[in-house]
């Protein structure tokens, strides 16, 4: 039985740097070699290899730089010392739910959720600090960024001040750059490799979020910068009036993303044209008064997109329809068989062929002829054109500009939340649809109000998925004594809960889901979420240099530091073991003992005391569990048992408890 402490590998976060040179030596073996400190990188051989030469950070090369670059790189690849607690009291719906509130730092928690979540999520949408000179910005600590993130949110002493980043103080973009970088860094891990990151900003940091997302994600990921057009120009403006955000958009792998679908939205307002024209339809006396009185309506429609205001016609059997050129598009001419001209069906006279040929070769033009995909105009002299059916293109390409103007404030107001300029839910709703499926995971790293929750759940409402969220909110403090803080925290106040920023983001989830309840009765959804706070690690660290050694002493004998559950230690173990956080957790009892068994992959045990004459009732019980599970006892191996260290009553206890489930073919026994 192996015993972890807080230096094992299997009670650790995940080693970013390891997986890097392993992903390393995977690709060129001979450039990873050995070192005073284990593997290390032969530098020079890998500039062989590749044939190009080395360059170092005082080099000349193309990229942004600022003060502090290499050490935020740095910070990103640093394990965390920290765990996530559950918090069921806080939490709606424990015991089924597969949504996540995570309560703390969200650099930590981004490495926490290295194991558990790399490469399954589907979707990053995040609305970080815009970097105004008024919001948060996260000041990482290199040295010890937990017990920093403790100390900030009053749960440790040590006098650390939130503040805002003014221009002042000589470094407001370079704050800003060490900030963002790393949780960049950590998101892309995250992402599946057909999976998108959407980043809200504003004017303030636009071009340098660009810059740094070229780095991280590759410029050939790049999916564009969308503008959303708010329709509401700032009032404080020193220049140029803003009415609008930038959208940001990026994929782990551009043709990946787009070999699994295409980046379309649905057209806003096709059904409401389809519904029109069938009326024009059953109320027209001929095909040419339907086509009027169609077309006076799609001109009156103000909200229709340019490309929905196109299809204004309607074929003889009632469908909604427009016509593109079938025109060569390139400046070169098509080659000389896209010039064979199409006969008029009327005239019998061939047709006037566009100046560069068509569009499509002869066999694709027949194609379309006898589909009934071509019209022709009153003689030979219009050039056909390619008729697009509405019915069947009710998607379009996401535009660059995104106009809209609603806000949620009314909506926040009537959930008595007080959030100021929350994301529209519905803009939220929209952006999520582009890219997630009905079933995708979806993070949200900068929680906020909580919109990105509230969306997911809204969409999975109207159509029946089963989309889920995970969202991380710093437990920002609020000073009712700052009077753009005093709304919220006179709500927590009154409330009972602690005064800061994520206990808004809690409360406004938890309405949310009653509202939706509310308008779509009876429809199962998932409208629960389990909270996670961010705390130090279960386990102890051995400290030789203590004061006290007896003290130092018996702390080693119990490796897991008091006043913590089997909750929180079950909790850790799905971390460390790379277990969803949402894992269903069956507790039953064995011999007198409490036994968890965690998505038929870890069965934990922490009772006290195991003496030797529990040994033989607990480790059959055990045996026979895993046993009786789907795989039998071939799945044995994958199975990891784990007991609290100090519960054993003596070594033969613990000698003969292995033995026995060795015998039913457990090969992963550990011991904290």
């Amino acid at each position: 039985m192996q015993k972890l402490d807080a230096a094992s590998p299997e009670a650790q976060s995940a080693d970013l740097v390891s997986a890097n040179v392993e992903r390393l030596k995977a690709l060129f073996p001979d450039v990873v070699t050995e070192g005073p400190d284990g593997a290390a990188v032969d530098l020079d051989a890998l500039a062989a290899l590749v044939g190009a030469p080395a360059l170092s950070d005082a080099d000349e090369k193309y990229g942004l730089n600022w003060h502090g670059k290499r050490r935020a790189r740095r910070l990103a690849l640093t394990p965390s010392t920290g765990t996530l607690r559950p918090s069921p009291r806080e939490s709606v719906d424990w015991a089924s739910t597969r949504n996540l509130m995570i309560e703390g730092d969200n650099l930590e928690v981004l490495k926490l959720l290295q194991k558990s979540y790399a490469g399954k999520v589907k979707l990053i949408y995040i609305d970080p600090p815009y970097n105004t000179g008024k919001d948060f910005v996260y000041s990482d600590h290199f040295a010890d960024s937990l017990r920093h993130y403790l100390e900030l949110t009053g749960q440790t002493t040590g006098g650390a001040k939130i503040s805002s980043n003014t221009e002042a103080n000589g470094r407001f973009h370079t704050d800003w750059l060490n900030m963002i970088y790393p949780r960049l860094k950590l998101a892309r891990d995250l992402l599946a490799e057909d999976g998108a990151i959407v980043v809200h900003i504003d004017e303030h940091e636009l071009h340098a979020l660009v810059l740094v997302m070229r780095e991280i994600f590759g410029e050939e990921n790049e999916l564009g910068v969308a503008v959303w057009d708010k329709r509401n120009p700032k009032g404080d403006a020193r220049g140029i009036a803003y009415q609008h955000e930038s959208i940001v958009l990026f994929a782990r792998n551009a043709q990946l993303l787009f070999a699994r679908s295409p980046l379309k939205r649905p057209k806003r307002n096709a059904q409401r044209m389809l519904d029109a024209a069938a009326g024009a339809v059953a109320s027209a006396a001929s095909r040419y008064d339907a086509n009027a009185a169609y077309r006076n309506w799609v001109r009156s429609q103000t909200a229709l997109s340019g490309g929905e205001a196109m299809y204004d016609r309607i074929s003889a059997d009632g469908r909604v329809y427009r016509l593109v050129s079938m025109a060569w598009p390139n400046k070169k001419k098509a080659p000389d068989e896209y010039f064979v001209p199409l006969v008029h069906p009327v005239t019998g006279k061939p047709c006037a062929v566009p100046e560069r040929g068509w569009r499509n070769p002869p066999a694709t033009m027949q194609t379309l002829l006898d589909n009934g995909l071509i019209e022709f105009g009153t003689d030979e002299t219009t050039q056909p054109q390619r008729i697009y059916f509405l019915d069947e293109n009710m998607h379009e390409n996401v535009p660059s500009i995104l106009p809209f103007g609603g806000s949620d404030d009314m909506l926040l107001k009537s959930l008595g939340i007080p959030f100021d300029l929350p994301k529209p839910v519905e803009f939220a709703a929209s952006i999520i649809d582009w890219f997630a499926q009905r079933d995708d995971l979806i993070v949200d790293f900068f929680g906020g109000s909580g919109t990105t929750a509230h969306a997911v759940m809204a969409l999975n409402a109207a159509d029946g998925g089963q989309r889920r969220y995970l969202l991380v909110q710093l437990p920002e403090p609020l000073d009712a004594d700052n009077k753009d803080q005093k709304a919220a925290a006179d709500f927590c106040t009154a409330l009972g809960v602690p005064l800061n920023l994520a206990e808004l983001t809690k409360e406004r989830i938890r309405r949310a889901a009653k509202l939706i309840a509310a308008e779509y009765p009876g429809r199962r959804a998932d409208l629960g979420f389990r909270v996670f706070k961010l705390d130090s690690t279960n386990v102890a660290e051995w400290d030789p240099y203590s004061d006290d050694v007896q003290q130092s002493l018996l702390a080693a004998v119990e490796h897991v530091k008091p006043n913590r559950s089997d909750e929180d230690l079950l909790a850790e173990l799905m971390l460390k073991l790379g277990l969803d956080l949402c894992a269903r957790i069956d507790t039953r009892t064995i011999a007198g003992k409490t036994v968890h068994l965690i998505d038929d992959a870890v069965v934990a045990c922490f009772d006290a005391p195991i003496s030797r004459a529990d040994t033989d009732a607990l480790g059959e019980g055990i045996g026979e569990l895993i046993g009786a599970m789907d795989a039998g006892p071939l799945f044995a191996r994958d199975v990891t048992c784990v007991f609290r260290d100090s519960s054993f009553v003596d070594d033969v206890a613990k000698v003969n408890l292995s033995a026995i489930l060795e015998q039913h073919g457990v090969k992963r026994i550990r011991s904290l």
